[in-house]
């Protein structure tokens, strides 16, 4: 048993929109750890609005400032919580910047699966090129160095994934699962020495200070009057949409779905990044299923309840139906059929129930350049 189950309770501050008054409700929520129950109570009007009930599909690192929950199948965007709490599970909690640096896209899985097991949360995420003035800003502390200007060209020359990962003493940690510059070395047990060829192909980046993080962070997800100073990867051309659904990154499979397309020897990831999915966008995603799938309010609600990350998957032979081939990749929507029929697919893996069956893929071939759209474009501007 988790030390932290011993407490009595976490409460959390949430707002929930009620559709029947058309407007925006305050809540707490307090969690039970110690046998995974939940209440919610509406301090405006003093009363319970869920008694005190087990909850166990509820996990503890659902519980995050900024995540949405939910309960019952209603949503709560949780906005803060009690100061107990806060010095219980987020104590010198901060955010870093990391960078991916150009790496055969093979091991882009194994290192996402590394950084989640070391204990951070991937809260933003996303492919891109830089350019060489972020790429200065980013290796200032080396400036005048000679090294600078080799590895200004190698980590602009082609594609790098950012990072933004939450921990306790997040700075400091990640640089210490990075490991010595030189992956000779570095600890054994390290990003860089299990991955990394050289000093200038060391696999990743870490800032040294949480100043230098958080102007990183800005500088590679902000916008610049509405546009995106990093630019989203998608081309909306010739592809289908994958859709790793929230259970998934939760439960930590996000690095072995992502490996598992990219060494498929059929696809490849040209584009990927991390959103947070309003109810009503996931219900006009999903519209196409309205009144075809009873699953569809189910469907939606998941989508929205945590963060999910969205893909723009080609083909690598351009003579096949991307969107038809990469569906035999998926599997059969419901995962236990998966697991019979084609238990070498993604759903077979790493897939629960219908609704929690890992990855959202496009079914309609005409459909994967408006699914990938409707996420690298439409959301991502949003």
């Amino acid at each position: 048993m988790n030390v932290y189950d011993y407490f009595d309770k976490y409460t959390f501050l949430c707002e929930m929109y009620d559709e029947e008054g058309d407007e925006i409700v305050e809540l707490v929520l307090n969690f039970y750890p110690f046998d995974n129950s939940v209440q919610i109570i509406n301090t405006k009007k003093g009363k319970n609005l869920l008694k005190r009930v087990q909850l166990p599909p509820l996990k503890l690192e659902m519980l995050q400032i900024g995540n949405i929950v939910n309960i019952f199948s209603k949503l709560l965007y949780i906005t803060d919580c009690a100061p107990a709490t806060r010095r219980t599970l987020f104590n010198n909690v901060q955010s870093t910047f990391a960078l991916i640096k150009p790496v055969p896209p093979s091991a882009h899985g194994k290192i996402i699966t590394f950084i989640m097991k070391s204990g951070f949360r991937i809260v933003r995420m996303k492919n891109g090129k830089i350019t060489k003035d972020f790429a200065m800003e980013l290796y200032k502390s080396i400036s005048g160095s000679n090294m600078m200007p080799i590895i200004i060209d190698y980590v602009t020359a082609s594609e790098v994934i950012g990072l933004e990962l939450v921990a306790p003493d997040a700075v400091k940690k990640w640089r210490k699962c990075l490991g010595a510059t030189d992956p000779a070395e570095a600890a054994p047990g390290t990003l860089r020495k299990l991955y990394g060829e050289n000093k200038l192909k060391n696999v990743a980046h870490g800032c040294n200070t949480l100043e230098d993080a958080n102007q990183m962070l800005e500088l590679f997800f902000g916008y610049d009057k509405g546009i995106p100073r990093v630019p989203y990867r998608a081309t909306l051309k010739d592809c289908t949409c994958c859709i790793i659904k929230p259970h998934a990154v939760i439960d930590g499979n996000l690095g072995a779905i992502l490996e598992q397309i990219a060494t498929s020897g059929k696809f490849f990831i040209a584009a990927i990044a991390m959103f947070s999915v309003k109810l009503g966008n996931a219900q006009e995603f999903y519209e196409i299923y309205k009144g075809v799938l009873s699953e569809y309010e189910a469907m939606c609600i998941h989508l929205a309840e945590g963060k999910c990350v969205a893909l723009e998957v080609k083909s690598l032979d351009s003579n096949i139906n991307c969107v038809c081939e990469f569906r035999k990749l998926c599997g059969p929507r419901d995962p236990d059929l998966a697991r019979q029929l084609y238990p070498d697919s993604i759903r077979a893996h790493y897939g629960k129930t219908i609704i929690h069956n890992a990855v959202h893929c496009t079914d309609l071939p005409e459909d994967g350049e408006l699914e990938v759209e409707y996420f690298f474009k439409l959301l991502a501007n949003d």
